[in-house]
């Protein structure tokens, strides 16, 4: 009896369950098999590649969201820190000594210069931020930073600006969208398309003396064995994936 692994598509992460199929392919592709073999399987074959765009633009669309939710927390960490550098220079308002008045007064006038500078569109706010940082770094500067203890929320600043620089001036995906996915509604028919060609490929490889329907199920088992691992070693809460099948 010639079986089709076990599968729990429905715990695949969405970009798995597109691995997965994409898998497929890869390996029936690089086979020797003829996908002409069998009328019904060729057309269930072009029926769920022809719906690998989409998907694939849809899980585009999820990263981009992902990608500019990190980014906006980004941007509020580092505003939490230009703020923390203002809070850190109120107490030397009324300051005792000169050097520290003098100090107050200098970065009071630097700040100042940046005032509600959080309120700027990304790229501004990081042109802007950079130069203050520059500035805070230079030698006209330092003498006030050490005195009034001001360096660790210079470096937090300096730290999360170049965090979201990072990412903003990496990222891969445009935050707009000329078109929008449902990519529940784009997997679900993917996933009953995909698990009927499955259970056809099944069916026949038992029922058929045809090599092909063994070889074509043996290539769907190859990608379905690593991928319910996957779920496998996900439920048994394991860090690590398991082995990828040759």
């Amino acid at each position: 009896m010639k079986k089709l692994i076990s599968m729990d598509a429905a715990k695949l992460h969405h970009a798995e369950l597109g691995q997965l199929i994409v898998r497929f392919y890869e390996d029936f592709g690089a086979s020797t098999l003829d996908v002409n073999t069998d009328a019904d399987f060729k057309r269930m074959f072009d029926a769920i590649q022809a719906q690998l765009p989409s998907y694939n633009s849809a899980l585009d669309q999820i990263r981009a969201s992902e990608e500019s939710n990190r980014i906006a927390e980004l941007d509020r960490v580092r505003d939490a820190d230009i703020q923390a550098l203002r809070d850190a220079l109120r107490p030397y308002k009324n300051a005792k000594t000169q050097t520290e008045k003098d100090g107050y007064t200098l970065m009071k006038i630097l700040l100042d210069q940046y005032k509600n500078v959080q309120n700027d569109s990304y790229e501004e706010e990081t042109i802007r931020l950079n130069t203050l940082l520059e500035k805070l770094l230079s030698s006209e500067y330092s003498s006030a930073v050490s005195a009034l203890g001001l360096v660790k929320f210079i470096n937090h600043l300096s730290d999360s600006n170049t965090a979201f620089n990072d990412l903003f001036s990496h990222r891969s995906f445009k935050t707009s969208q000329k078109q929008t996915y449902d990519v529940k509604a784009l997997r679900k028919v993917l996933t009953e398309d995909y698990k009927k060609m499955c259970n056809y490929i099944a069916t026949l490889a038992n029922v058929r003396s045809d090599a092909f329907y063994t070889d074509v199920l043996a290539i769907i088992n190859n990608g379905r064995n690593y991928f319910s691992n996957i779920v496998l070693a996900r439920r048994q809460g394991k860090k690590t994936s398991p082995q990828k099948p040759e």
